[in-house]
């Protein structure tokens, strides 16, 4: 070995610089590919962190979007279902005004179906405090219905006796009818000994007046045996309109709509 080196020793002397220069370009070369590794994995690391973000921020952006588009759409609901609530009280009101008045026609069933369904929509998309005020509401209306289905019919009759005019030839028995009604009543009421000679002369006195048939002249003596109807109908029109004035001022508050 030793006299292969001295044989060759120019040309090792030769050699050496050609390998220690490669050796060094190599060994820069590979640091600087490890560099370069090094970077490409810090540059992906760093676009896939703001592609994150980007992507977080996106999300949230179509979150809040479609937040406030959903709170946009709830809005409009209550709105419209607080509306058509008020549209369709307003109708049965009318309908019920009219069953004091007339002969019943029917159209409170319809008029009322409409409420209920009115009613229906907002539970659905009211907060609690308007679907509690919505529901005072109805439970004012259903009373108003029933006493109209119950006595309205006696009390038009009653009204329109009261109402017929002196100059008119039936004003006589129509007064006279009158008396014997509220006399009727006032003895039904307190349980007076003579209560069945009252009814009788009621009876008598409704069969003088030829306008009247024989199931409004019995509508007339049953209804005489009920409580005054007047106290009772004002507090039921009072109570409905106490608890729409609560709806129309619970719906303000819910819909934000200020003054």
């Amino acid at each position: 070995m030793i006299d292969f080196l001295k044989e060759h020793q120019a040309f090792i002397v030769w050699l050496l610089p050609i390998v220690f220069t490669f050796a060094g370009v190599w060994l820069g070369a590979k640091v600087q590919a490890g560099g370069g590794v090094a970077q490409a994995k810090a540059a992906k690391e760093a676009a896939e962190t703001a592609a994150t973000a980007t992507l977080q921020a996106v999300r949230e952006q179509a979150d809040h979007a479609a937040a406030a588009a959903h709170a946009a759409a709830l809005h409009e609901q209550r709105i419209s279902a607080a509306t058509n609530l008020i549209r369709t009280d307003r109708a049965f009101v009318r309908v019920l005004h009219t069953m004091f008045r007339e002969p019943d026609t029917g159209a409170s069933t319809p008029a009322y179906d409409e409420l209920i369904h009115a009613w229906g929509v907002l539970q659905l998309v009211a907060p609690v405090s308007l679907a509690t005020a919505s529901t005072r509401v109805l439970n004012a209306g259903q009373s108003l219905q029933r006493l109209a289905r119950q006595r309205g019919e006696a009390y038009w009759l009653y009204m329109r006796l009261t109402g017929v005019s002196v100059w008119r030839p039936e004003y006589g028995d129509a007064r006279r009818a009158v008396e014997a009604l509220d006399a009727f009543r006032a003895a039904h009421a307190a349980d007076a000994a003579n209560m069945m000679a009252m009814h009788d002369a009621a009876s008598a006195a409704l069969d003088q007046l030829p306008a009247l048939d024989a199931e409004q002249a019995s509508a007339l003596l049953s209804d005489c045996m009920e409580p005054e109807i007047g106290p009772r109908l004002d507090q039921y029109w009072r109570e409905h309109e106490e608890a729409m004035k609560e709806f129309v001022s619970c719906a303000r508050a819910v819909l934000s709509v200020n003054d």
